[in-house]
Parts: C-alpha cells; structure tokens; sequence
C-alpha cells in the first residue's frame, strides 16, 4: 500500500472519531453502540432496499464505465 493509501485511511479514521465524538461525546462506548444497534435495527425494510439499490447502481457503474477505461489505458502503456 503506497503512503497515499495509508494517509487516505488514516484520514477516514479520524473523520470517523471526530463525527463519533462531535454526535455522541465521549459517554461509555458499549451503551452508545448499543444506541446505534438500535437505530440501525428500527428503520424500515424499504431504507435498506433503496441504499442497497443505490449502491448496485454505483457498483454497475463503476464496472461498466470505470474500469474499461481504466483498462484501456494500461494496455496503452
């Protein structure tokens, strides 16, 4: 993994604890986790039928259009 990698993930995790501790502060994890569980489980089906049905289009896309193109360009090389 070159350095741009790991800085790009090293980013993610802080964004990550700086929303988590913006949202929640800094009370017992284990009780916000189970918080978050919760909220996760109450949605409705048809929220996890759309995000998913948003990501398989995302994901299609990015098979269909990205990667040839991205493909062409190496054979170039």
């Amino acid at each position: 993994m070159d350095s741009r990698g790991l800085f790009d993930i090293a980013l993610v995790v802080v964004a990550g604890l700086l929303a988590y501790t913006e949202t929640f502060g800094l009370a017992n994890p284990r009780t916000t986790l189970q918080e978050i569980i919760a909220a996760i489980a109450g949605l409705d089906i048809r929220v996890f039928l759309v995000l998913g049905g948003i990501f398989g289009i995302c994901f299609v896309a990015y098979l269909t259009m990205y990667l040839p193109q991205k493909d062409a360009r190496t054979i170039q090389r």
